[in-house]
């Protein structure tokens, strides 16, 4: 027994299929001299009984993987001969389990048949009519998977940590390579004081594109609430490399400023987003804050 470069196709004697007492059809058929190729299911043994489905299978498929193999007509003819309306049944099938939504076996039927008719107008019309469903199916998918990240952004920005989590985690689901999904999850896992699985989900979207001025400004949030102060500077300063007016970045350098006692660096930081934004009222309170400690100090 000899076996392809697909691990499920093995080659038989016909000899084999012909001693059955059930395959005596096919001796008028079958070359005892050509091996007949048989597809097994995954992890199965050849069975003592080789069913007309399995060489029928084994022969189409090394028709679609070898148009050119050396007894490619002789195994045309042999499909042909036991299934003359093999055109019709399978692009039927395939149709049928289309309708269904089974896209992926759908398509995965009508490629066996294109070694068999490589120039069979029916055929393509029938792959296109299938793309097509599947494309169409496609499109409430996606629309479902933006409205729960909708709603996740709506939920966590309103306070609903929870129900927004909920619904990013369900967008995650079927889109689990967007970086702003990750980074929308972190936001609320941060929001929650979740610091640590935030952290960790900050990386993640930075992996998947997100590295950018406000994944550092979440992930070094994270950092500082952990007490790594150093990691949270070095993702600050990555942050404002990025965006040097970003007040947001600047604003917390100075948070950080303050926790590791330098209130005068911090006072710098905090006027540096005033000369942005005069409006910004975080840095204009914790500087009035600040000049009071200092005045309070002096007295």
């Amino acid at each position: 027994m000899q076996q392809t470069s697909e691990s499920r196709i093995v080659f038989i004697q016909a000899s084999d299929i012909l001693s059955h007492s059930s395959h005596h059809e096919y001796s008028a058929i079958l070359d005892a001299a050509i091996p007949v190729p048989v597809e097994l299911p995954a992890g199965e043994e050849l069975p003592a009984d080789i069913s007309e489905e399995m060489a029928l299978s084994g022969m189409l498929r090394l028709l679609a993987a070898e148009p050119e193999h050396q007894n490619a007509a002789y195994y045309r003819y042999c499909i042909l001969a036991a299934r003359p309306n093999i055109l019709d049944e399978l692009t039927y099938a395939a149709m049928m389990k289309a309708e269904n939504g089974d896209f992926s076996l759908a398509i995965e039927t009508l490629d066996a048949l294109k070694g068999l008719f490589p120039y069979s107008s029916k055929l393509l019309a029938c792959k296109k009519a299938v793309l097509k469903k599947k494309e169409a199916a496609a499109i409430p998918a996606a629309l479902d998977a933006s409205a729960f990240f909708t709603q996740a952004y709506h939920n966590i920005n309103n306070g609903d940590i929870d129900e927004g989590l909920t619904a990013i985690h369900a967008f995650l689901e079927k889109n689990p390579h967007v970086w702003n999904a990750w980074f929308l999850l972190g936001w609320g896992l941060r929001k929650a004081s979740r610091y640590e699985e935030a952290e960790s989900v900050f990386r993640t979207a930075m992996e998947k594109g997100g590295a950018n001025a406000d994944t550092c400004n979440e992930l070094a949030i994270c950092l500082m609430e952990k007490g790594d102060l150093k990691g949270a500077r070095k993702e600050l300063e990555a942050a404002l490399h990025a965006e040097p007016e970003n007040v947001k970045v600047i604003s917390n350098l100075g948070v950080l400023a303050l926790k590791m006692g330098d209130e005068i660096q911090a006072s710098g930081f905090f006027r540096a987003v005033l000369e942005i934004d005069p409006n910004d009222a975080i840095a204009r309170d914790a500087l009035d804050r600040i000049t009071g400690a200092v005045e309070a100090g002096k007295k």
